[in-house]
């Protein structure tokens, strides 16, 4: 695979979309094109890189030299009707098809399953932009991120299966999907034949391209080069969650390429606080400092269990500045430290 695959997962509220729009621009400013699509329903992409996105890519930043980055949403309903026409030339026939009552339906229902457009919207952005060098994914929270990634696979063996391929006429003897269809009319009326006929007329060519992105997204997606990183932060229950996430990657034959532990403070800072005198701080500021070693505490023993789930740890510092003016230096910065760290340990080794 030409274009290299990096799919953040975590929990909400982990700094995942933050983390993902950092590692996009600190790529894009080593001189590679880059593309950042975001597939969180919340659409939290925006305010990361504090931008107007859409369904179509954006340019977010033309760099020095080769460098690109190239940002969109994922907004299911308008790439969905984007598909079914994409090989309709007659603009009528485009009319018809989006009028068309069962499309509609199906294009609702299926709109819902963010997941699998997802996959194939990779696919096509694949496509579309074969010199893309990198392709960054921020996927929804939680377990919706993991059904990205499983589903591609359950999905392919559903739409190569014979109800479907019934459906396109592929088995089925001629007389007996005649007469089936005969059923449909008297149940559903004329009409609603009428409609099935015509959709099923001009559906042949989407549904063979969707297909086919389905089986490219599941062909990238397990590829050797693709980096799937686990974001979690200084939290009990976030290292709990990217357990189980590990495990969920596990059981679908995949693997963290790196933990990703979000708003870090620097060990060292636990000698320099234990110096202090209390008895020379005022009521607040015993209070911070006490409240900070806590946290180193928590930390240490998150980095301890990261370590266990994946052969890379990579520690992000906690910063200001991501509401200022200089936000995508910021980000850059805090992308460069996840860069850094997975080009020391290229293979994933300890």
């Amino acid at each position: 695979m030409s274009t290299r695959l990096h799919v953040l997962l975590g929990e909400g509220g982990v700094g995942k979309t933050t983390l993902a729009a950092g590692y996009a621009l600190a790529l894009a400013r080593s001189g590679k094109r880059v593309a950042l699509l975001g597939i969180d329903p919340a659409r939290r992409l925006h305010s990361a890189l504090g931008l107007p996105l859409g369904s179509e890519a954006t340019r977010v930043a033309e760099l020095s030299g080769a460098g690109t980055l190239d940002a969109a949403l994922l907004a299911p309903e308008a790439t969905l009707r984007r598909w079914a026409t994409e090989g309709l030339t007659d603009p009528a026939e485009r009319e018809r098809l989006l009028r068309n009552k069962l499309f509609a339906v199906v294009a609702d229902r299926l709109a819902t399953t963010t997941d699998v457009i997802a996959s194939a919207r990779i696919a096509e952005w694949l496509e579309h932009d074969p010199s893309l060098t990198d392709l960054v994914v921020d996927t929804a929270p939680g377990r919706n991120g993991l059904e990205f990634l499983r589903r591609p696979t359950a999905l392919v063996a559903l739409l190569q299966g014979r109800l479907v391929r019934w459906l396109r006429g592929e088995h089925e003897p001629g007389p007996i999907r005649a007469r089936i269809l005969r059923s449909l009319a008297h149940l559903g009326g004329a009409e609603m034949l009428s409609e099935f006929a015509q959709l099923l007329s001009v559906a042949e060519g989407p549904f063979r391209r969707v297909l086919s992105r389905l089986e490219h997204a599941e062909a990238c997606l397990r590829d050797p080069s693709t980096q799937i990183l686990l974001v979690t932060t200084v939290r009990e229950q976030t290292i709990q969650a990217a357990l189980h996430s590990s495990s969920a990657l596990a059981e679908a034959g995949l693997a963290a390429r790196a933990i990703v532990v979000n708003r870090t403070l620097p060990p060292a800072l636990a000698m320099e606080l234990r110096a202090n005198d209390d008895a020379s701080l005022d009521v607040g500021a015993a209070d911070v400092v006490r409240y900070a070693l806590a946290y180193l505490e928590i930390q240490a023993r998150i980095v301890v269990d990261a370590r266990r789930l994946a052969s890379s740890v990579v520690e992000i510092p906690a910063v200001g500045g991501l509401d200022s003016d200089s936000r995508l230096d910021v980000l850059a910065r805090l992308g460069d430290v996840v860069r850094y760290a997975l080009d020391r340990n290229p293979e994933g080794s300890p």
